[in-house]
């Protein structure tokens, strides 16, 4: 494992974070003009990170299909242990369908990729770039439904950009299609801003909040140490005997290992905005990882 090339994307990351917090505490960016914010990036640089991680893949077809469907067994899988974990541990209701969305949903673009690529390498991104998909397409529709309460399917909420672009995304994996250069190349573009809008409007939204308070809330700690260790661990345990080739099994359990994405702390910003719990977790999470990553790696290397 390349621990310097993790070191340096948990250290970019901390210091968009930062950067954020910064102009927020500077009167910069307000409030109200953070919500609006989350509300952009998550319609237009987001659906264009999607198209863009796929079309730069140069997997098999077969491959890139097999790795899809491993993708939805691998949310499935996470949705069941997220739910079984919040009632076995008795978490209170109100807070059981935010903490399961920060224990099934992490951060599998911008941490996933360096790291998968850092022990797999080239053909191991190509796979996680069917990951992605499946984390948008699971992501918008059932994280989006547990966080804003629904009891049913609204399609006002699933018909959304990345959900569109997810679902081109997988045609153009299987397909092997492709789009003109330009195309291409502003998809990846404004796909770019991603990542930087979202931590950004990560470290606003800490900047807004009362960070003694968020440092003395158990239930953000809680989540943390769930996610980041027992969760890789219970995926672990099914996937090692799952007949599928080990790279997969492993990205697998890396991925459940990743810190919350920075994705849950914008979408609690726009329908909990008093509660950053979110927020506060993706940051705490993101630290946490400079440890639990190296240890879980190496379970993976004994274990698969």
């Amino acid at each position: 494992m390349n621990v310097s090339g993790v070191i340096h994307q948990l250290i970019s990351l901390f210091l968009m974070m930062f950067a954020g917090y910064i102009v927020a505490r500077a009167g910069i960016v307000t409030p109200e003009f953070r919500k609006r914010l989350s509300t952009f990036t998550l319609n237009s640089a987001a659906p264009c990170i999607i198209l863009s991680s796929v079309l730069e893949s140069e997997s098999s077809s077969g491959a890139m299909l097999g790795a899809a469907g491993m993708g939805v067994v691998f949310y499935l899988l996470m949705i069941a242990f997220a739910a079984l974990i919040v009632r076995v541990l008795r978490i209170p209701t109100e807070q059981r369908n935010l903490d399961q969305m920060m224990l099934i949903f992490t951060n599998v673009g911008f941490m996933g990729i360096p790291v998968v690529q850092s022990i797999y390498g080239p053909d191991g991104v190509a796979l996680l770039s069917m990951f992605i998909l499946m984390f948008n397409l699971f992501f918008f529709s059932y994280g989006v439904l547990l966080i804003s309460g629904g009891l049913k399917l609204n399609l006002k909420v699933l018909l959304n950009a990345c959900i569109f672009s997810a679902l081109l995304g997988l045609l153009f994996g299987v397909t092997g299609w492709r789009l003109p250069g330009p195309v291409e190349s502003t998809l990846a573009s404004i796909g770019s801003m991603n990542t930087p809008l979202a931590m950004m409007v990560i470290g606003a939204s800490v900047a807004h909040s009362d960070i003694r308070k968020a440092l003395t809330n158990m239930r953000m700690y809680r989540v943390c140490l769930l996610s980041m260790f027992l969760m890789p661990v219970l995926i672990l345990m099914v996937v090692r005997f799952l007949p599928i080739d080990p790279m997969l099994a492993g990205i697998c359990v890396l991925l459940a290992a990743m810190p919350i994405a920075g994705n849950c702390g914008m979408v609690s910003d726009i329908y909990t905005p008093d509660d950053m719990t979110a927020s506060h977790s993706v940051m705490v999470s993101t630290l946490m990882s400079g440890l639990s990553l190296p240890l879980i790696c190496t379970l993976i290397s004994i274990a698969l």
